[in-house]
């Protein structure tokens, strides 16, 4: 017995009118059980609606008025998908060479040249721009007609990008390329692409002043991360319109004289460098370190002579220049006993936490200074540590000790301006850590982040450091040292001295 045929998919099957079709057809799209989607073309079955349908059959349909053809142009730049509605495919004869409407989308015919070497093959014989190609069709051009490319900014983001992904070796690959197809597209345009190319080998200087941000950056030598700039001016805009609510380290100074201490206990605590907190005193205070663990013992104490410096605690970046020093002293000095981290040296590897990818090597230097020019429009000094938090966390630029060196960074513009430090309590880790994380993940611009900080330096501001046992007993009453996962499933919170 003969099969019968698999029911359509809620796509529909796409079908072309033809002579013996013709009547039940034209018949099945009066009943709604056909839908047409171009001259000649219909989807039987479809049970999507029309904009969706069009979608799944675009590439047949384009392969079907234009066969051979190439996705070019703003859709090749977008990987052969249509760049606001718009679907452009490159054929050197184009049979129809006016647009085809679809629902909701346009198929838009380019006279250009059909496959060349580089393009990648697709389903029913079309073809997608290749990388040296996609630059040539979409860099501006002066007297080429603009609407299909994507302009010249898009090109140079795209050479970036091929950069940051394979370095110097992929764009290599990328001019061998354009000289092998460059026979077949306009000398100029093809002049422009090798141009900026070339200037990425640093083989040519000047002959062009890059439009996009992220190839000046590359070319002056401070690639960077765009996409992570992006959260950063998202924070620094969600800052801006905050009222300031300024919390000054009121005199007497004797009320402050243990905050550094238990600031260097608790940022090394939540990094995994446990002490009790009478051992930590005689580390950092004493100086007398345990035999066992003097590399952790140091880890402390250095935070601790950091935090307490009447110079560095103070110390602001003027530029990012200045902020790339700052970092570096600060994790020299924080690192020394620890050759294997590098101290003071920026990552050579990419590093990770809990999945997630911090900004790559090659990008760091780059993405902290555009992150500086970004945060450097606030004016409250706890907006501007809060920024700075997420900069330098997010950058993870070190291969070690990035969480201490962001906090000491960030406070160290809360004492600039005589306003009280932040200390992250154990029992308030996992909040912090996820305040932190959620902007990484794109749960929002920092509204959580914002909220732990400003709760945390209040609760700061209202305990009385003056003398270690009186802190102590005040943190201990308060929650501080609990563990977070434990309080959290006991219900216990953070608390403000009575």
């Amino acid at each position: 017995m003969a099969k019968k045929p698999a029911p359509p998919g809620p796509h529909g099957v796409l079908t072309r009118l033809d002579a013996d079709n013709e009547s039940r057809l034209l018949r099945s799209a009066k009943t709604g059980a056909a839908l047409r989607l171009a001259p000649g073309l219909y989807a039987v079955g479809a049970t999507l609606p029309p904009e969706q349908v069009a979608r799944h059959h675009m590439h047949t349909i384009a392969a079907h008025y234009w066969p051979g053809g190439v996705l070019c142009g703003r859709t090749a730049m977008a990987g052969g998908i249509p760049d606001d509605g718009i679907l452009f495919v490159a054929h050197p004869e184009p049979g129809r060479k006016n647009e085809v409407r679809l629902p909701g989308l346009v198929l838009w015919p380019i006279t250009a040249p059909g496959p060349v070497p580089g393009d990648m093959e697709l389903p029913q014989g079309l073809h997608l721009s290749g990388p040296a190609r996609v630059l040539v069709e979409n860099i501006d051009v002066r007297g080429r007609p603009a609407l299909h490319r994507a302009g010249t900014v898009a090109v140079e983001d795209r050479i970036d990008a091929l950069a940051r992904s394979g370095g110097t070796g992929r764009i290599q690959g990328v001019l061998e390329q354009l000289d092998v197809i460059a026979g077949s597209f306009p000398p100029n345009a093809v002049a422009a692409v090798r141009k900026r190319l070339v200037a990425v080998l640093g083989t040519v200087t000047g002959g062009f002043t890059a439009m996009s941000g992220h190839l000046a950056a590359r070319l002056d030598g401070a690639p960077f991360d765009g996409f992570r700039l992006q959260m950063v001016e998202a924070l620094v805009d969600l800052l801006e319109r905050r009222p300031p609510r300024p919390l000054a380290a009121l005199p007497p100074v004797s009320r402050w004289e243990w905050l550094a201490f238990f600031e260097a206990y608790f940022s090394n605590f939540i990094e995994g460098t446990e002490f009790g907190v009478d051992d930590a005193r005689r580390i950092a205070v004493d100086g007398v370190f345990p035999a066992a663990r003097p590399a952790d013992a140091h880890d402390v104490s250095a935070t601790y002579r950091l935090a307490v410096s009447p110079t560095d605690r103070v110390r602001v970046p003027a530029n990012g220049d200045d902020l790339i020093d700052i970092l570096q002293a600060r994790h020299s000095m924080l690192m020394a006993v620890r050759q294997d981290k590098h101290p003071g040296e920026f990552k050579e590897v990419n590093n990770y936490a809990g999945g997630y990818q911090f900004v790559e090597p090659a990008l760091v230097a780059g993405t902290l200074k555009q992150g500086f020019a970004a945060l450097d429009r606030l004016h409250s000094p706890l907006a501007r540590a809060t920024a700075m938090m997420f900069l330098v966390t997010e950058c993870h630029p070190f291969d070690d000790g990035n969480g201490r060196v962001a906090r000491l960074t960030a406070n160290a513009e809360l004492s600039a301006a005589g306003e009280v430090r932040v200390l992250v309590p154990i029992v308030m880790r996992n909040d912090y850590i996820a305040s932190l994380s959620g902007i990484s993940r794109g749960t929002g611009p920092g509204q959580p982040l914002i909220a732990v900080l400003e709760h945390l330096q209040r609760w700061s501001a209202a305990v009385d450091w003056s003398t270690y046992e009186g802190a102590g007993k005040t943190l201990t009453e308060c929650n501080a040292y609990l563990d977070a996962g434990t309080a959290a499933s006991r219900g216990q919170r953070l608390l403000f001295p009575s």
